[in-house]
């Protein structure tokens, strides 16, 4: 997935096989007759039946395709979509993260979302259900036996469905050891990872509303984490010199939550995304290139290095791995 650059609309989608080795660009514009995306892409998902959901920002929509060719479906969603973040399904649902148009500036110069909000729809029907706002910046988000998770700047928001289709904010988890802002959870055999930026990941038990364990590890600041098929948690953190910010060291960071380890599984010049593959195993990293041309991905394998690398679109950010269901034999 290639977010492209904010203002050029510019984003794409370039599907990997990674069989054949073969890349192929521009997949939705091809699929579609030429048609391109026309926004930022932020962020997908795609349904058990090959249903996919692509998030786009500027303008806010949820663009319906076939998961396999891109081919668009059905007209889009824009309904009570407002500066999107995430997406994620679960339960016949869709849930998208929006952090909405109020904001504070802050004294670095960021911008703090103070009103951001979870819109909810069918998946199927996708007709549009409801509307839960959760507090500052809402980003990252995971469905789990029935509960939605949402990484806000006020922690871990919990959402619960009440009576029909109608979702209600139960409560809000605030941790005390880890007190920044969550950024992107995943959920692994039953229990909750969240990063939070500054510190590190939290290992929150869904059961109990309990920290668990809590690992100091390296996170960029939108703090993105991803699980691998080996029950590895990786994420890609780019240290820079505090001096004259220069880079010092951009690596992929595996954490072993069983024992805690985090160990370093690739460098790079300045890495911009992670993914893993559930079918080869492999793990995929990208050079944005300053945005000024397409990204370079490289491929690792986990056990032997460095595989090779491949051309990816503008901002390659985020991997959509669809056919993880039949893992490779070994």
């Amino acid at each position: 997935m290639n977010q492209g650059n904010y203002t050029e609309q510019n984003a794409s989608i370039y599907i990997y096989d990674e069989d054949t080795k073969v890349m192929t660009p521009n997949a939705y514009s091809t699929a579609n007759n030429g048609t391109k995306l026309g926004a930022t892409l932020m962020s997908a998902t795609f349904s058990t039946v090959g249903v996919g959901y692509l998030l786009c920002s500027n303008p806010d929509k949820i663009e319906i395709v076939d998961i396999l060719s891109m081919k668009t479906i059905t007209t889009p969603v824009t309904t009570e979509l407002s500066n999107t973040r995430e997406i994620a399904g679960g339960g016949g649902y869709l849930f998208v993260s929006n952090a909405g148009k109020e904001y504070n500036v802050l004294p670095d110069g960021s911008y703090e979302y103070t009103n951001s909000y979870i819109s909810v729809y069918s998946a199927t029907s996708l007709a549009y259900i409801d509307k839960v706002e959760v507090g500052s910046d809402a980003q990252g988000m995971v469905f789990h036996e029935g509960r939605l998770y949402v990484g806000t700047k006020d922690r871990i928001a919990i959402l619960i469905q009440e009576g029909g289709n109608s979702f209600e904010l139960l409560e809000v988890y605030k941790d005390e050891e880890f007190p920044g802002a969550v950024k992107y959870l995943t959920v692994m055999n039953n229990r909750i990872y969240a990063s939070v930026p500054g510190y590190g990941v939290l290992e929150f038990d869904p059961y109990d509303g309990r920290v668990r364990k809590r690992f100091e590890m390296p996170l960029d600041s939108n703090g993105y984490i991803t699980q691998g098929p080996d029950n590895m948690i990786y994420t890609c953190a780019t240290i820079y010199n505090t001096t004259d910010w220069s880079v010092e060291s951009s690596n992929v960071y595996q954490l072993d939550p069983s024992s805690g380890n985090v160990k370093t599984v690739a460098s790079g010049q300045y890495l911009y995304s992670v993914g893993v593959s559930h079918y080869s195993k492999n793990i995929y990293t990208s050079e944005a290139n300053g945005f000024q041309t397409n990204s370079t991905i490289n491929i690792i394998d986990p056990q032997n290095g460095f595989v090779g690398s491949t051309t990816g679109g503008v901002g390659t950010f985020r991997y959509l791995f669809v056919s993880y269901a039949a893992p490779k034999e070994q």
